[in-house]
């Protein structure tokens, strides 16, 4: 009777060592996995694709990519001029209209996004679909690729908890002038908090572009675990790290 006891114990000891190691387990491995996504795009800038030519600027910096950078670029201001007349559901979020594979690229990473107050970095997949949201952060298709620019408005989400990992469940705590860092192929793009705002989920005006304004805006689902609305945050550019 006392080994039965004695083997009952252990089995519940094991049971419950895993039931709380388990969520431990997944976040060291989310994290070991970001990590290698961003070290992999940040190999990706400086070795695998270093260009025989490049392009400058109007004030004279020379950039890698050129033809990428310009399609991004035409992009955003076709989707300007086009008010965004395609972002009218989920699954034009979703899928992406924008491929990096037509640049001799092989990824689905367009950058990362730094939020040094909140201690999160997350790699920004190319369009918001259930697969990369359970990586990372996404990009929203049919919203202003992550290069900045007038007449943009860059939207990222993300979980705000999945599997017990935090995402952007913090982002709630974000106040106005605290800074977000945008990392693309080129360069880190500074963005400073203005507003938040909680919204329906298919309240599609709230994110789009502003005139005048160089925008990117996070949103998540809100509040946890209900999540029954959106949360957004709109932070403006204010320069280059």
């Amino acid at each position: 009777m006392r080994k039965l006891i004695r083997i009952a114990a252990a089995i519940i000891l094991i049971v419950g060592l895993g039931f709380f190691s388990y969520p431990i387990a997944l976040r060291i491995t989310f994290d070991m996995q970001t990590d290698r996504t961003i070290d992999r795009f940040e190999q990706l800038k400086s070795d695998k694709f270093q260009p025989t030519e490049t392009a400058q600027s109007g004030d004279g910096v020379s950039f890698a990519y050129p033809e990428l950078r310009k399609a991004m670029f035409d992009y955003n201001e076709r989707l300007y001029l086009s008010g965004q007349s395609e972002l009218i559901d989920q699954l034009s979020y979703e899928q992406p209209d924008f491929s990096l594979s037509e640049y001799g690229i092989d990824s689905d990473i367009l950058g990362y996004i730094t939020i040094p107050s909140l201690d999160v970095e997350l790699p920004i997949y190319n369009g918001a679909s259930e697969a990369n949201m359970a990586k990372g952060a996404a990009y929203l298709a049919n919203t202003s690729l992550p290069v900045g620019g007038e007449n943009t408005n860059c939207v990222i989400a993300a979980h705000t908890r999945y599997k017990g990992i935090y995402m952007f469940k913090r982002i709630t705590e974000l106040e106005p002038g605290e800074e977000i860092y945008i990392t693309n192929f080129w360069e880190t793009l500074v963005y400073k908090v203005m507003e938040t705002k909680i919204i329906d989920p298919d309240d599609s005006q709230n994110i789009y572009i502003r005139q005048g304004q160089s925008l990117v805006t996070l949103s998540t689902c809100y509040p946890f675990p209900e999540n029954t609305q959106r949360y957004l945050v709109y932070a403006e550019f204010v320069g280059i790290k």
